[in-house]
């Protein structure tokens, strides 16, 4: 294109800081276009629909220096970030991945005007650093603030009671629908399932699964399994990883394909316990099946410190 307008900018950084596969890669490119829009010779401008999208892709990112430098052109060209909840939002999400909870705090304290985004993204934050009391006692300054959580922010609280919150949790649980009129979702069963399997309570979260009202997926299950294998539960893991072989390979009986990821999980429950038999038999039976696991890999980026300086 020979000319681009604000409008062009802004539906590319928000195409690319939109994208759900390979959302780092893409929120890279997006805060590229982002430093070229800048320093381009047509003067165009951005504004705060793209400072929100540039947020976005600074949090997937994570990289904090980035996000500063974008804080700085935001406050000295767009606006005060307390007087917009949209750009608010964004920086406490952005300082929350970026690990900067005091920042996100700051920032979440000066703000005019919440949305339930941005109690969402502050409960989050708190999660992120183990704070769960604190961010339980959110719901309570929400309803002062005249503000009704939705599904995603239970999500959130729910994450934040994992860490050593296991009463707490079970009663925003059971609370979710009759106070707040929310009905759980699979995810909400799925985190109700993590609080008990961290705490140990194995059985009564093989029960809290066997009676959901919902089918229960394999993440349900798996998270289980981890959890039997932490607290060495060896008849109770062996019996869930079975119930999942099995739903995979009628799941996956068309296309005679098996996964190779609910082998490993049993094989690891039973070397925990030192059953070197059953591991060797395991391992046979994913041979004879041909199932290839994924090898392990550690993803590191690294982006130009001085991305944003502009």
């Amino acid at each position: 294109m020979t000319k681009r307008s604000l409008v062009t900018w802004n539906a590319m950084i928000t195409g690319y800081s939109s994208q759900k596969e390979k959302a780092k890669e893409y929120a890279r490119d997006a805060l590229l276009l982002f430093r070229d829009m800048v320093v381009d010779l047509c003067g165009e401008k951005p504004n705060d629909t793209t400072m929100v999208c540039v947020l976005s892709s600074s949090s997937q990112v994570g990289v904090l220096e980035s996000g500063v430098c974008i804080h700085g052109y935001i406050e000295k060209t767009i606006c005060k970030p307390e007087n917009d909840v949209y750009i608010g939002t964004g920086l406490v999400d952005m300082y929350s991945k970026c690990g900067c909870l005091d920042s996100a705090l700051n920032i979440f304290s000066e703000m005019k005007v919440k949305n339930v985004l941005t109690w969402t993204a502050m409960a989050t934050c708190l999660a992120i650093h183990g704070k769960g009391k604190e961010a339980l006692e959110l719901l309570d300054a929400m309803a002062v603030g005249g503000v009704k959580p939705n599904a995603v922010t239970f999500t959130s609280l729910f994450s934040a009671c994992c860490h050593a919150c296991l009463e707490e949790g079970l009663h925003l649980f059971h609370n979710m629908e009759s106070k707040f009129g929310l009905e759980p979702q699979i995810q909400h069963y799925g985190c109700v399932v993590d609080l008990l399997g961290r705490a140990g309570h194995l059985k009564e979260a093989y029960e809290f699964i066997a009676g959901m009202p919902v089918e229960p997926d394999v993440i349900l299950w798996r998270s289980l399994l981890s959890a039997c294998k932490i607290h060495g539960d060896v008849v109770l893991g062996e019996k869930v990883a079975k119930m999942l072989l099995h739903s995979q390979q009628v799941k996956n009986s068309v296309v005679s394909y098996y996964t190779g990821e609910d082998y490993v999980a049993l094989s690891n429950v039973f070397a925990s316990a030192e059953r070197w038999e059953d591991v060797e038999m395991v391992r046979k039976e994913m041979k004879v099946k041909k199932i290839e696991t994924k090898p392990g890999a550690s993803l590191v980026q690294a982006i130009n410190h001085h991305l944003l300086e502009v």
